[in-house]
């Protein structure tokens, strides 16, 4: 019954996910087109500023915007998506199937998640494709977009060496936090919304609130670990970095794991959709 679920909850956000694939993909084409007016060239050659370089500037700055809306859209969808059908009127039916409401959580967890971890991998690709195209622009004639690339990773493991940063754990770690920041992302708007409901009324503001209170309070916490870390002696800024890191994801994801169990017992012990 859970593989059911999971393809109910996919087949009813797939249309508004795809939309969104869709626009990192249209935004990007526009981005790509204003590294083609000749303000580019003219960086590494020298020249006056021209009309077409405003179109430029302007696709640039909207291109950014567009990121950051898309990056916080797909997260507000998921969490709305997630209101209605669990705790409006549409919800009624869902609630009625012989399933259990850790099936029910995880299969919103899950596609919800997933949603996000497509959008957040599209945004880092354009983002790519972006940079490289930017690169490409300025690039003098005779130095090549795969020799710049060369130098750029050398140059980069250097100083990441010289931080004293193992290049194997950063790669497994990096991989391991990009998997899983969405999961926890999604898991920790949801506990929000149903910390909301346990309000007799103005749900949706204090579920704004609780959303706002948790962040707030994961920040202090980081602040508080960052401190700790900053007196205890550790050697060497890679290690420090990478200990800060560590330890605000871990205490992020033991914050989410809490919040997943809360959103279970609200949605078990006390559903009220009046």
């Amino acid at each position: 019954m859970l593989g059911k679920l999971i393809k109910h909850e996919w087949k009813s956000t797939y249309k508004p996910g795809c939309l969104m694939l869709g626009a990192v993909a249209l935004i990007t084409f526009f981005g790509w087109l204003a590294f083609q007016t000749p303000m580019w060239q003219k960086m590494s050659s020298g020249g006056s500023f021209e009309w077409l370089d405003l179109f430029g500037i302007f696709t640039l700055i909207m291109y950014v915007v567009m990121l950051v809306v898309v990056n916080y859209g797909i997260l507000i969808y998921v969490g709305v998506h997630f209101y209605r059908t669990m705790y409006t009127d549409e919800g009624y039916l869902l609630h009625t199937l012989p399933v259990t409401k850790h099936e029910i959580l995880f299969s919103k967890v899950l596609v919800g998640s997933l949603w996000m971890l497509f959008v957040v991998v599209s945004i880092w690709f354009s983002v790519f494709l972006l940079g490289l195209s930017m690169v490409s622009a300025v690039l003098p004639d005779q130095y090549s977009l795969i020799e710049f690339w060369g130098e750029f990773q050398y140059e980069m493991w250097d100083v990441l060496r010289l931080m004293g940063v193992e290049e194997d754990a950063l790669f497994l770690l990096t991989l391991l936090i990009s998997l899983l920041t969405p999961f926890v992302s999604v898991t920790t708007l949801f506990g929000a919304i149903s910390i909301g409901q346990l309000s007799s009324k103005y749900r949706v503001l204090m579920a704004i609130v609780a959303y706002v209170g948790i962040l707030v309070g994961e920040s202090l916490i980081s602040s508080v670990i960052r401190s700790i870390l900053t007196f205890s002696r550790i050697s060497g800024m890679g290690n420090y970095l990478s200990r800060t890191a560590n330890f605000d994801f871990l205490m992020k994801l033991m914050v989410a794991v809490g919040l997943y169990f809360i959103s279970w017992h609200v949605i078990n012990n006390k559903l009220n959709m009046n």
